[in-house]
């Protein structure tokens, strides 16, 4: 008998046992609970049963389209939905393929979509899951981003891995006397959100981007056996640090913040490659660097210095009410006049209107 179901996060117990955090951290109740109270959206944990047997799971964000500026002119209540950070549906039983269970995913997904008025999902896609719970055609390529093998040894890391210009920055820090250190304690983090919080207004970051202090304490009070802090220190003061995140396969680099004035001493190489060879003989395969904020930018060659290897991101979009959506498109733009939003952008209707359509 094949069944479907949701959890919320108040459902803990049985949320953790079909994604446990070390199966999946970005799709731990913990990371799902911090990032729900950050953007303000409903979590969901999407299920399917055989004979009473979870076999694949799907967590989600729903966001209501009433949110949305137009929202007044709208008769009906629709919702669509969006992922936490690299992941789409998990499929966790261990003894059945999804190519031999009596059910597709995506078809079992649009029935619970219809019945909530879900009219357009959004995922952002892990790399090294494989697609067969997506319908295919919905795939879209977004970017490249970078990751680190951490199954080499130190010598290959160092050698193979760095540029030169990587391993001549970090060497620059280490004889400066750049110092990294792992957060401990409640202070430690404020350090790093002050840091963020400047790194933020220096790059000019949207609003969405700046996370309070709130954030940063939830991960180190909630997550701590799937995060964690790294501080670089130059002369007894704290002048960057990172955050990461971690399960059983990979660390993911989620977050930096550097003070510029002290940017001579490569605080930030230090810390990161000492993160890197610290984590080298564990468990873990990868460590994921992530991409740029856009083509090819400053972000995007610092990380490629520390890897030459690549990974396809892609994101996953699909419709599921058209009518629902060309209603929700006509709102936008008889709000926004004859401006037409980003082609790249899905769903549409969350795009932002040119500045200006001269």
């Amino acid at each position: 008998m094949i069944d479907s179901y949701t959890l919320t996060t108040e459902d803990a117990e049985t949320w953790q046992r079909i994604l446990p955090a070390d199966l999946r951290a970005s799709a731990s109740l913990e990371y799902v609970r911090i990032c729900e109270r950050q953007a303000g959206l409903t979590a969901r944990l999407f299920v399917v049963e055989i004979d009473g047997c979870p076999v694949a799971a799907y967590p989600y964000f729903l966001r209501p389209l009433d949110s949305l500026p137009f929202a007044a002119s709208m008769k009906s209540v629709w919702y669509d939905t969006t992922t936490p950070e690299y992941l789409g549906p998990v499929w966790i039983d261990p003894d059945m393929t999804p190519a031999a269970a009596p059910f597709r995913f995506p078809e079992v997904f649009a029935d619970h979509c219809r019945e909530k008025g879900i009219i357009a999902e959004f995922a952002h896609l892990d790399p090294w899951i494989p697609e067969q719970l997506l319908e295919s055609g919905c795939v879209k390529p977004n970017r490249e981003i970078v990751y680190v093998d951490l199954t080499w040894p130190e010598d290959d890391i160092w050698m193979k891995s760095l540029s030169s210009d990587a391993r001549r920055q970090t060497k620059q820090g280490q004889r400066a006397g750049v110092q990294t250190r792992r957060a401990t304690e409640p202070d430690d983090v404020r350090e790093f959100h002050r840091l963020y919080a400047m790194t933020m207004e220096r790059r000019q970051a949207r609003e969405s981007y700046r996370y309070p202090l709130e954030y940063f304490m939830a991960f180190f009070e909630t997550m701590s056996g799937n995060s964690f802090f790294v501080l670089a220190e130059y002369e007894e003061r704290v002048v960057a640090g990172g955050l990461f995140v971690y399960d059983d396969n990979e660390i993911r680099w989620h977050l930096s913040a550097a003070d510029r004035e002290w940017s001579r001493v490569r605080p930030v190489n230090v810390y990161l490659y000492n993160t890197i060879r610290e984590s080298l003989g564990q468990r873990w395969k990868r460590m994921l660097l992530g991409g740029a904020y856009e083509d090819g930018d400053g972000v995007f060659r610092f990380k490629a210095n520390f890897s030459r290897l690549r990974a396809d991101f892609q994101t996953y979009e699909r419709l599921h009410d058209v009518d629902a959506y060309a209603a929700v498109m006509t709102n936008w733009h008889r709000h926004y006049g004859s401006s037409l939003p980003r082609e790249d952008y899905f769903p549409a209707y969350r795009a932002s209107p040119p500045e200006s359509d001269e």
